[in-house]
């Protein structure tokens, strides 16, 4: 048994699960946590998410002809959700016209409701979950969905499908924003990824370490007594360990506050680590990598409005993400080719 489990019922915690939409592979510790996560592993290698490159441009170009011509948008609402939410239901197979009722459900359940809300729309999107998974076994489409549907229970399914589409976009999202205010804060290095788009994958990387859309871990349990740094953990305690801490960990990076687009520090922890590494990650890096080569060919004079004393940070231990962010795009240009960062088409 490990010394932090990820499953409350590994120690008699009484964290309340009564909705199944958390009883998925990140709360859960094996051989529970290895059944739930093998139907999934292939869909999510580097190899397999690779083929979706060109189906994630189109759609970024594809949202940003919904702003063109204005003199400034919402890059939140008005770009960095609407693209990241279709990347994963795109990936898992959700209808479209679905999405924005789905973005309404998880913004509520992730959120600060109040808890008869918050249970409102947790019933809602299992039953909408369960639908979907119903289908899918009646149907067999080839996709992400069809395989949870036909290798785990119903319930399980359901909170894999949950745990995939909510954490596969408020944290995209969050990312894509939060990487834009760094850049932003750094005028030199900002022109550098403008002027050189290969430069975009690097800065993706080190915006994952400097920005990490992922501030805490999920709850863990110390399932016997530890001491770590010199302070005891007693058997049972909860804990959460801190990624955005980590990932500026003098001990382990020089200049760990520094922000360079070229020189990204890859041992960090915005995807976790060991068993419960995220499963999404090569998803995640693609996503962040063309909506930036996305702004920086849509946009070239792409720049901040929002005063940083009028940004408003989501009430959120969990995600860092802003919850709006006015960015003035510049003259708009036509729309380019199929040539993407690095200057080739892939």
């Amino acid at each position: 048994m490990p010394l932090f489990a990820s499953s409350a019922r590994d120690n008699g915690q009484g964290q309340d699960r009564s909705s199944l939409l958390y009883d998925n592979m990140a709360n859960n510790d094996p051989p529970v946590h290895t059944a739930l996560r093998k139907p999934l592993n292939s869909h999510f290698t580097a190899r397999a998410v690779a083929p979706k490159r060109r189906a994630m441009r189109e759609l970024a170009d594809s949202v940003l002809d919904s702003v063109a011509g204005q003199e400034s948008f919402d890059l939140v609402q008005d770009f960095a959700f609407p693209y990241s939410i279709g990347v994963i239901c795109d990936t898992l197979g959700v209808p479209r016209e679905d999405r924005e009722t789905f973005h309404h459900w998880v913004q509520t359940i992730t959120g600060d409701a109040a808890p008869e809300v918050l249970r409102r729309d947790a019933q809602r999107m299992v039953g909408y979950l369960r639908g979907l998974i119903a289908r899918r076994r009646e149907t067999g489409t080839d996709d992400i969905l069809t395989q949870l549907a036909v290798s785990l229970t119903e319930s399980q399914a359901v909170a894999q499908a949950y745990a995939l589409l909510a954490a596969g976009y408020e944290t995209s999202a969050n990312l894509i924003v939060t990487g834009l205010l760094v850049l932003e804060s750094d005028p030199e290095q900002k022109a550098r990824v403008w002027q050189d788009r290969s430069l975009v994958p690097t800065a993706v990387e080190e915006m994952l370490r400097h920005q990490s859309p992922f501030n805490l871990s999920l709850y863990r349990y110390a399932t016997e007594s530890v001491d770590v740094g010199g302070v005891t953990i007693p058997a049972g305690s909860i804990v959460f360990l801190a990624f955005a801490a980590a990932n500026r960990d003098d001990a382990r990076f020089e200049e760990p506050d520094r922000f360079t687009v070229d020189k990204p520090r890859r041992e960090h922890l915005a995807f976790g680590g060991g068993i419960h590494n995220c499963i999404g990650k090569h998803l995640a890096r693609l996503e962040a990598e063309v909506a930036f080569d996305a702004l920086v060919r849509r946009c070239p004079e792409l720049s901040v409005r929002t005063p940083p004393q009028h940004m408003e940070w989501k009430a959120s231990p969990t995600f860092r993400g802003l919850r709006n962010l006015v960015v003035a795009p510049g003259p708009r240009p036509s729309r380019p080719g199929t040539a993407e960062a690095g200057g080739a088409a892939r």
